[in-house]
């Protein structure tokens, strides 16, 4: 009898999505080894959606994320909700009717009209706003005479309160009922500051229990046994807990799978140490589910090097990173057949750079689009019923672009089937990953393992994990480009004059290295060599500094900037080297550059620095299956290089994909939880 493999995936509520992409390829590798697969999604998922060879129990009640969020009320929300959209209507009227006009100006309405031009447009308002003014200063009074009765009340009551207090009531009296009363409100006071916090921890509990629930009704129905494999490719600590609490009156029967794939640590790896306040949550729901999962065989993973880092620091349990399975075959080489197409696939987020999107267009417009050379097709669906305020700004912007060219720009505003979604990755000639490069440092895209193992070249952010995937292929292509470059000047590290910023009588050399802080940055003046058309800088990092800060500026003959100076953030590849080329302008005469740390916390060290003035043909490539952006500024001439030289980038990027894809597949992970399950 073939063993069980179970996938719980509480988030997928449809098969649009990466969720259920992911469950697709994992589930299909399992069949291909053997495995009789099962899958168990959220309630909301249709069985009849999709007519898949495996057995499907839509019956988790919480997805992932619903557990940080805070617990909705309907009718609180239904009312908060109008009260909301009355303030809006009221605050739309007072600020945009005549009636509001009138009322802004109630008091001074002679000085309003005195100070209105004598001209033929004002002069015929006059016939509205007189009437207008007399009907609102009845309406006015009308309620002032209302209100008389109130007035009256209020008079008679504080009238009292002064007898009382002349009389001699006792005073001791009215301060505890007062003190009772005021106590009683304090309470209800700070029971509504804090609501939030209460009703985190309500939604907190209800997932922990639910998913608890959940999985024993699962478990009920498919009757795991030991051999038999559960994957749960989302989790968080909650549903940890809940898991734990099932798990702790069992007896051990299959083994568990959990991978974890959200960053638990906000930055870069330097920050990390003080930002341990923020994991002690999650550290202590790990020690509490610890002792529950003893005697069962439970395996945790992330699917990067750098989320495994982060999640070994709880200091807790054992974490291994597995491959990805969200893998196509590399597609066969093939000329492009009229504009190059340059792709955007995932929901219209501000994390996933939607809103850079606009302006990246209309700075190729002239060149590219108008031209026919590029054309953009971009996946525009919304995320949140809503959208995102930045998505919606940058959606409408994009339509008004489409309406000029509708044959280069095509928006696909509905969510997308498995088939749709391939369609749309295959016919890309450039991928646009503008991720968030904080959320991304350590996290991983399944959009660009797709991409990659497909051979199509992509646009990232510098010196996140997205980058780092290919930097190694990128790194060798520099090398042999420093080879074939005619060499016209090169400095070492003992030949420039490196001084520290802030001291410039200090040298920032020591014991043969470069040193150099955040505040105390160490700089170095060249002159530029003529005929250099690049400028290479390569470094050689110590092992303990993993990354530092490049800032590069190019000067003519008068000392003027040529342009504006974006520092560089450069990191150690895994033999401790980096390299970094640009194009010099004719014009630069004298070059500053300077080197730091990213982190007010750190200093780093650097082992070599050796800056080299090459001659190179024109359009020379500068990267290798994809570009790297430093800044957003930087987006337009990353994807410009991609375009002008495409062919060399789709060639390289077939060829990082044979390496890739070895690694990075669905049946790769099979295999490593199949591996691991016997051990």
């Amino acid at each position: 009898m073939a063993r069980k493999f179970i996938l719980i995936d509480q988030s997928i509520a449809s098969i649009a999505g990466h969720h259920y992409e992911y469950a697709v390829h994992v589930l299909e590798a399992a069949q291909r080894a053997g495995y009789e697969p099962f899958l168990a999604t959220h309630v909301r998922f249709s069985k009849s959606s999709h007519h898949s060879p495996w057995r499907t129990f839509p019956i988790y009640r919480y997805g992932f994320w619903a557990a940080q969020e805070t617990a909705q009320f309907g009718l609180v929300n239904w009312i908060l909700g109008q009260l909301g959209w009355l303030r809006f209507r009221w605050r739309l009227f007072y600020h945009y009717s005549l009636f509001g006009l009138l009322w802004a100006v109630r008091d001074r309405f002679s000085d309003f009209l005195l100070k209105q031009p004598l001209d033929r447009a004002h002069l015929a308002s006059l016939a509205t706003l007189i009437p207008a003014a007399i009907l609102l200063k009845l309406v006015r009074f009308l309620f002032l005479l209302l209100l008389l009765p109130v007035m009256l009340l209020v008079f008679l009551g504080r009238s009292a309160a002064r007898l009382l207090r002349a009389g001699g009531f006792p005073q001791s009296y009215l301060r505890s009922l007062l003190a009772d009363a005021a106590d009683a409100w304090n309470f209800a006071a700070q029971v509504f500051a804090r609501r939030l916090d209460f009703l985190s921890w309500w939604q907190q509990y209800r997932c922990l229990a639910a998913f608890r629930k959940d999985t024993a009704r699962l478990l009920r129905d498919i009757q795991p046994a030991a051999g038999d494999i559960i994957f749960v490719p989302t989790l968080s600590g909650i549903e940890l807990m809940g898991l734990g609490d099932y798990l702790r009156t069992r007896k051990p029967g299959p083994s568990w799978h959990l991978l974890f794939r959200r960053d638990i640590y906000p930055g870069r790896e330097t920050a990390w140490p003080a930002e341990e306040w923020r994991v002690q949550g999650l550290r202590n729901s790990m020690l509490a589910g610890a002792s529950k999962l003893k005697g069962h065989d439970v395996r945790f993973y992330t699917d990067t090097d750098e989320l495994t880092a982060q999640y070994n620091r709880l200091g807790v349990f054992s974490f291994r990173t597995v491959p990805i399975p969200h893998t196509h075959t590399p597609r066969p080489e093939q000329a492009p057949s009229g504009p190059l197409r340059v792709i955007y696939v995932g929901d219209a987020r501000r994390e996933k750079g939607y809103h850079l999107i606009p302006h990246l267009i209309e700075d190729l417009w002239e060149d590219y689009i108008a031209t026919g050379r590029a054309s953009f097709r971009l996946q525009s669906n919304f995320n949140i019923p809503q959208g995102e305020p930045e998505a919606v700004i940058a959606r409408e912007q994009l339509d008004q672009l489409a309406r000029r060219a509708p044959s280069s720009i095509e928006l696909l505003k509905q969510p997308m089937t498995s088939e749709q979604y391939k369609t749309l990755l295959l016919s890309g000639s450039i991928n646009l990953l503008l991720y968030d490069s904080a959320n991304y440092y350590s996290r991983s895209s399944g959009i660009l393992v797709e991409s990659l193992t497909a051979g199509i070249p992509v646009l990232v952010p510098a010196a996140t994990w997205l980058s780092r995937q290919f930097a190694h292929a990128v790194l060798d292509y520099r090398k042999n480009l420093r080879r074939e470059m005619k060499l016209l000047r090169r400095y070492c590290l003992p030949e420039m004059r490196w001084k520290v910023h802030g001291n410039p009588r200090e040298s920032a050399v020591a014991a043969g290295e470069l040193i150099a802080s955040y505040q105390a940055k160490a700089y170095t003046r060249l002159r530029a060599v003529p005929e250099a058309t690049h400028l290479l800088i390569a470094i050689q990092f110590q092992p303990a500094t993993t990354e530092a800060m490049l800032y590069i500026e190019q000067l003519d003959a008068n000392g003027n900037s040529l342009a504006a100076v974006f520092p560089r953030l450069l990191e150690a590849g895994k033999e401790g080297e980096t390299i970094e080329i640009l194009a010099l302008d004719p014009r630069a005469a004298k070059l500053w550059i300077a080197a730091g740390s990213a982190s007010p916390a750190s200093t780093i060290a650097l082992r070599n620095i050796e800056i080299d003035f090459l001659a190179a043909p024109p359009n020379t490539p500068l990267s290798a299956a994809g570009c790297a952006y430093q800044h957003p500024a930087g987006i337009a001439p990353m994807l410009r290089e991609l375009i002008d030289h495409h062919e060399h980038y789709s060639r390289t990027a077939r060829a990082f994909s044979k390496t890739w894809h070895a690694y990075h597949n669905a049946a790769s992970l099979i295999a490593e939880l199949g591996g691991r399950a016997g051990k």
